[in-house]
């Protein structure tokens, strides 16, 4: 309750002082969301993805007022973009690893239009110019006098509610992330740090994804899974010491695969039947192979025949997306 207030002030305040400015155009080096107003609470109008031209025609505080064919939309100017010369307005090439139809011609909301938007882009069933995968929204440089946010300093923010978290964390001085907490033994916390250690390095987007939907993993001799109410995740470790570099990229890509299913639940969707149980796991080994793609790009360790081994077995018994 407490951040929907805060994000309904910003907006409040947002239309009480607009500064004019001089038209000029930009290009988004992310896939920025546009608002309809300058706050958080405003309405998404739009996601322009990467490379797209804007015209800014005025700002306000954090925010740049945009002509976007005719209607008057909003952008964080957090986000990085860069300044267009006139005569260059023309949008970016897109980047070779895109693999996903939802960053190209199609609006995608739910796990099940992002792995339908996969496989018709393996069937080059997509129409339009692409843009890029999971794009983390980095912070634009920024004059030290002016930050006030912890995702100016040591977060790594990729959604609206990250960037609203850090604003709040930076007021009360809170900017060093708590991350995910481990409880076990001390070669298990080793083990699970270095896992977080190789998504936080290598791959931040997949950090701040398991980082997000992931609060504690556990050691746990009994119960293998995670609880997805209360964000905790319950695991064995086989024996990580006969190949330690091995397990920890295997483990990094099930800590993403278990933040996957936190997400789902809290979107709401069903895991009654078993059908949606065989669903739903099946959205996250996709989740989990896209993960590994960015880890481990050489899969030197084959787990993709694994996890693709699996992915057909659900499709083989009948189950549908």
């Amino acid at each position: 309750m407490k951040i929907r207030l805060f994000a309904v002030i910003l907006a409040v305040f947002a239309v009480c002082s607009i500064a004019s400015a001089q038209a000029y155009f930009i290009r988004v080096e992310g896939r920025n969301n546009l608002r309809s107003c300058a706050g958080f609470g405003c309405r998404v109008v739009e996601t322009a993805p990467i490379g797209t031209v804007l015209e800014v025609v005025g700002e306000y505080n954090r925010w740049l007022k945009i002509n976007r064919n005719g209607e008057e939309v909003w952008m964080a100017n957090w986000i990085d973009y860069t300044r267009v010369e006139p005569g260059e307005q023309t949008s970016a090439p897109p980047p070779s690893n895109v693999d996903n139809c939802c960053f190209v011609d199609r609006q995608c909301s739910s796990d099940e239009e992002w792995t339908s938007g996969f496989w018709a882009f393996q069937n080059n069933q997509c129409a339009a110019p692409a843009a890029s995968l999971l794009q983390t929204s980095s912070p634009a440089s920024v004059d030290p006098s002016q930050i006030d946010n912890c995702c100016f300093l040591d977060w790594l923010c990729v959604t609206d509610d990250d960037w609203l978290s850090g604003f709040q964390a930076y007021q009360n001085n809170q900017c060093k992330h708590p991350g995910v907490a481990i409880e076990g033994s001390e070669d298990f916390i080793i083990w699970v740090e270095a896992a977080l250690d190789l998504l936080k390095n290598n791959t931040p987007e997949w950090y701040v994804y398991t980082d997000n939907g992931l609060e504690k993993v556990i050691e746990s001799l009994d119960y293998f899974g995670v609880d997805v109410g209360r964000r905790i995740f319950y695991y064995h470790p086989r024996n990580p010491e006969i190949d330690f570099d091995r397990d920890v990229v295997w483990l990094a890509t099930v800590l993403v695969h278990e933040a996957c299913h936190v997400y789902r639940d809290q979107a709401g969707f069903p895991y009654g039947t078993v059908e949606e149980r065989f669903r739903e796991e099946v959205v996250c080994q996709l989740v989990q192979i896209d993960s590994l793609k960015d880890i481990d790009p050489q899969d030197r360790h084959e787990f993709g025949d694994y996890l693709y081994e699996l992915v057909d077995d659900f499709f083989s018994q009948g189950y549908k997306l």
